[in-house]
């Protein structure tokens, strides 16, 4: 199951539906609908997923977004307050003032890096190499090696750079001959540790004099001199000057700004990582600096912005305490950068804003729609049945999430925007005793399903005693959007 991206500017509206927080037998809310610790226990047991408590919150906070969509339409609200928006689409309208306020800061940063390209190049910077393979599988023998070697010998006593080109042609590499064993522009670590340290010992035209052995076999390596990647090594020259430039203004910034990391930051933040939704009303410490700190909350919400195709979130989790620790002092950079383009005054134009807010009207009723919920059909099935919009809504959710644990629908992305809009404006609950319960329900799931796929046996073999027909298999579930 996927999470959402984005939340800022506020606390997010986690009130409890009453008796939720207490009820073991409930392990979410949104409106009046609740999600029982059973039925939740039933849809982990039977999954393949892991049975931990954090693949329950995950399904729990899906739930909960598909019902808080429902309820915003069965009530016909559609959320283009412009408040709402600009609250739910805080990172997008950061991002554009960074955008603006890094296109006046950077001015210059491309040129800022002393020495010509040729030097740089020359130096070591990048790497640009051509090379002949003569492969020794895994597990060659002492004679296929010495063979393989022998081979390459022979091939590096012809090689010069005039012919080396035409030697590629004996690469056991493929496509070498094709490309002339080009491997292109390359930066330190792209490639095997053998190989870069065969090329940085070799002055840019000259050919190895000895073979470079790898994992892969014995290599004769040309490194290509600079007029041949002059026009290649240009662009990239001028990306790294702006790395640099970027990376020393960031660095000034955080110095000048006397960023500490807190003792407890790097627990804190995996816990985070976890449970965002869990943290967004604490306000404690992470890290400070002058004039400022970065809170859990805040914290949340940048971990929350990312999409959850970045794998930030599980990453953080297995991360060592080094490596967080960078992350947190990267989240104060950003929040330092804001700082100075709030200062510059970098601002998002009408134009933007409403492109934005166009964006964000179309994923509400995308998302009305893929649910099923759109306003105007609830009002229709209210007024046919005499029922109440609201359960209405809440049933037809139901009915999806349903249908979705078992792949008869496509899944439904509700975007983080929309996502964040209806959390702050309706009340729901993730109730962690629930989820407790839910994995200790899940774990008696889990056991029957196993056992009873264990007393059903091995399938027989086709044409064996007592096995049945082939027959057509079903259809697979129609995922494809319609």
């Amino acid at each position: 199951m996927k999470s959402y991206r984005l939340s800022v500017l506020g606390a997010v509206a986690f009130a409890v539906a009453c008796g939720a927080a207490s009820n073991p037998d409930v392990a979410a809310t949104a409106g009046n609908q609740q999600l029982s610790a059973a039925r939740l226990a039933e849809i982990v047991g039977q999954s393949q997923a892991p049975l931990e408590k954090d693949v329950a919150r995950s399904i729990a906070e899906l739930w909960v977004n598909y019902q808080l969509v429902a309820l915003a339409a069965a009530k016909g609200d559609s959320l283009t307050d412009p408040k709402v928006m600009q609250d739910a689409l805080w990172s997008n309208l950061d991002n554009i003032r960074v955008k603006k306020f890094y296109d006046n800061v950077s001015k210059g940063w491309q040129a800022q890096v002393p020495g010509s390209d040729e030097e740089r190049y020359n130096s070591g910077e990048a790497y640009a190499a051509r090379h002949i393979l003569i492969k020794t599988e895994q597990g060659a023998t002492p004679e296929q090696i010495a063979a393989a070697k022998s081979k390459a010998q022979g091939i590096l006593q012809q090689a010069t750079p005039a012919n080396f080109v035409s030697l590629t042609a004996r690469s056991d590499e493929p496509g070498a001959k094709e490309r002339g064993g080009d491997l292109g522009l390359f930066g330190k670590g792209m490639m095997v540790p053998e190989f870069e340290k065969c090329v940085a010992a070799l002055k840019p035209g000259e050919i190895s004099k000895e073979l470079c052995q790898s994992s892969f076999g014995f290599h004769i390596i040309y490194r290509s001199p600079y007029a041949d990647v002059a026009e290649k090594f240009a662009p990239i020259a001028k990306q790294r000057n702006v790395a640099i430039a970027e990376s020393t203004y960031l660095a000034k910034l955080e110095a000048s700004n006397e960023v500490k990391v807190e003792a407890n930051a790097t627990v804190k933040a995996k816990a985070i990582a976890k449970n965002t939704l869990g943290y967004m009303k604490d306000n404690d410490a992470m890290a400070t600096y002058k004039g400022g700190k970065l809170t859990a909350s805040r914290f949340a919400d940048w971990l929350a912005a990312y999409p959850p195709s970045s794998q930030i979130r599980p990453q953080l989790v297995q991360a060592p305490d080094t490596l967080v620790e960078k992350f947190v002092k990267q989240i104060v950079r950003n929040e330092l950068v804001l700082r100075q383009a709030d200062s510059a005054k970098a601002t998002v134009d009408t134009a933007e804003m409403s492109n934005l807010f166009l964006n964000f009207k179309n994923a509400v009723t995308q998302s009305w729609a893929s649910l099923g919920v759109e306003p105007t059909k609830l009002a229709d099935s209210a007024k046919a049945a005499g029922g109440d919009k609201e359960k209405i809504a809440g049933a037809k959710v139901e009915a999806f999430f349903s249908k979705l644990v078992k792949n008869e629908v496509p899944f439904v992305d509700v975007p983080y925007p929309v996502a964040r809009a209806v959390q702050k404006k309706y009340t729901f609950a993730i109730n962690e005793a629930g989820l407790d319960k839910v994995i200790e329900l899940a774990k008696g799931v889990r056991a029957k399903a196993d056992s009873s796929k264990a007393q059903q046996g091995p399938p027989a073999a086709p044409g064996a005693p007592g096995a049945a027909a082939p027959s057509t298999p079903a259809p697979a579930p129609d995922t494809t959007k319609k």
